[in-house]
């Protein structure tokens, strides 16, 4: 009966999400066509049929269940080799995987917030705007390039060449977690195979951009996570995790500014989840250390140490797209409603609502970039909250426009026929414009593999097949995670042993959906993160 609720359910709310609400928000016209009906009851049968097999025939396969023969004897072959053995070797395999995207895209990927990170890199680093660590790494190898070999570039390519080796370290450390839970053998050896074959691995291991060390801890913190939730006991008992787990911690959050929510979030969830359950804190007094060890480390880098290097933190506007962008839209749509006290008020945080004037060259529905850059931080830190009691009161009068102001900046997180920012970062900037001249000079020649990644990277073909969309589309995202905890409903005891294992997940689609747009390159860790989702559908979340 659970299976039919739930198959029932999903195709219906997809169905709306897809036929109706999603083309709604993406055309900015909130109004029902009649010719939608035909494609909203087609979609719901179609997606009820899906449903039924994934609900009821999948859990049943031996790919799914690990009880079949090819995966029994696979088992025992890699019993035989040894966990040591078979980690050194999934990790070679990915990060040797990656070797000719390297050569082709030597010295790496010079994305756009590498032309303001290296004036930073070679000057001064003045602000947290570009997480300050990742800046001073690229300093520390564009001088160690300069001194070694007289070139900038032979800098960034010993970068990527680390960033590569911690990738696919973690990506090696994911699948042997996978493995270690008993996650069905065959699953285990596909998330290997996507870890070393995915483009979107492949490039952004070698892009000079703060989310690709970011997602590498990320990762390691999300293990380091899970090994804790299911079994505390044991994680406590080997001591080396007491230490490594502040040092992931602490880097994951120092490489991108909104780690650090994902790490409260986590494990005060895990709290909560567990209240019932907690008998012996006295024994885990060594692990509860360990976790609070990162929370200092990053307040202190992040307080004392930034203000003895003169580091500003980075503007408030950087946290508030959201709200940014519902007054924004408020201020475009409903000026004529607005009175001269809320007009002033809007002026006041708003730059002379200049953009005001049609076209409104600084709004877009679906990024709040250009929204965020009319924004007067200064304003909202001399009375935050004055701010949000606008904020609240202008919201409470214009709920619908807030709504689909949230909904159109997030439309690429929930809607799977939207991809206008899905792209993967190519770029190929000219030299002149860095601080210091900088190019793509290949190792590798190859035009096959050149136009692959033009494609793969750029091209609207992939965002449109049918299957091959799963890999490109952000929209997707929404729909593994819900369709993951359906999933794992049934196990004995969700909420407090199975529900955890999803809480990395949860909060990386948190950080997404408050996120300036639907990029995909915001989604990408959440996509890196995704077989974890098998622990708790078909692994072992017992102690």
């Amino acid at each position: 009966m659970t299976n039919i609720f739930f198959a029932v359910f999903l195709a219906l709310f997809y169905s709306i999400v897809y036929t109706v609400l999603g083309p709604m928000i993406a055309a900015q016209d909130i109004k029902f066509d009649q010719s939608q009906i035909f494609s909203f009851v087609l979609c719901f049968i179609l997606c009820l049929v899906v449903n039924f097999i994934i609900f009821s025939v999948i859990p049943r396969l031996h790919l799914f269940t690990g009880n079949g023969r090819i995966s029994q004897s696979l088992n025992r072959y890699f019993d035989k080799v040894g966990t040591r053995k078979l980690f050194l070797f999934v990790w070679a395999f990915i990060f040797v995987s990656w070797i000719p995207t390297y050569l082709v895209l030597y010295p790496g990927v010079l994305s756009y917030d590498m032309i303001s990170q290296v004036g930073s890199a070679l000057g001064e680093i003045t602000n947290n705007h570009h997480p300050v660590l990742h800046t001073w790494l690229i300093r520390f190898f564009m001088r160690l390039g300069d001194a070694l070999f007289s070139s900038y570039e032979s800098g960034i390519g010993l970068l990527s060449l680390l960033q590569m080796v911690i990738l696919s370290y973690a990506l090696a450390r994911l699948v042997f977690l996978l493995k270690k839970k008993k996650v069905p053998i065959l699953i285990v050896m596909l998330t290997a195979l996507l870890s070393a074959f995915w483009f979107m691995n492949a490039c952004l291991s070698v892009t000079m951009i703060k989310d690709s060390l970011h997602a590498a801890f990320l990762v390691l913190f999300a293990c380091h996570f899970t090994e804790i939730a299911t079994n505390p006991s044991e994680y406590s008992l080997r001591k080396q995790n007491l230490f490594i787990l502040p040092v992931i911690s602490f880097l994951m959050c120092a490489f991108r500014n909104n780690g650090i929510h994902i790490y409260v979030f986590c494990f005060a969830a895990l709290f909560i989840l567990r209240i019932p359950q907690i008998k012996k804190a006295k024994a885990y007094i060594a692990l509860t250390a360990a976790i609070l060890i990162p929370v200092f480390m990053f307040k202190i880098y992040t307080g004392p140490v930034f203000a003895a290097f003169g580091i500003a933190q980075g503007e408030v506007r950087e946290a508030l797209s959201v709200p940014i962008q519902q007054l924004q839209r408020i201020a475009v749509r409903k000026a004529d409603e607005l009175t001269n006290e809320q007009t002033e008020q809007m002026r006041y945080y708003i730059d002379s609502l200049e953009w005001m004037e049609s076209p409104p060259e600084s709004y877009s529905p679906f990024i709040a970039d250009p929204a965020k850059s009319c924004f007067y931080s200064s304003h909202y830190n001399d009375d935050p909250i004055a701010f949000w009691k606008f904020y609240l009161q202008t919201g409470e009068q214009f709920s619908k426009e807030y709504i689909v102001a949230f909904l159109s900046n997030t439309l690429g997180y929930w809607y799977p026929g939207y991809y206008g920012f899905s792209y993967v970062m190519y770029e190929n900037y000219p030299p002149e414009v860095f601080a210091e001249p900088l190019e793509r000079k290949s190792i590798w020649d190859s035009q096959i593999l050149k136009k692959y990644y033009e494609s793969v990277c750029g091209s609207v073909f992939w965002r449109k097949t049918p299957v091959l969309r799963l890999f490109f589309v952000p929209g997707f995202t929404l729909w593994f995670l819900l369709y993951a905890l359906v999933l794992a409903w049934k196990k004995r005891g969700f909420f407090t042993k199975v529900l955890p294992l999803f809480l990395p997940l949860i909060a990386q689609y948190g950080i997404m959906i408050l996120s300036p747009m639907s990029s995909f390159r915001y989604s990408w860790p959440f996509y890196l993160l995704l077989p974890l989702a098998f622990i708790g559908i078909c692994g072992n979340s017992e102690p």
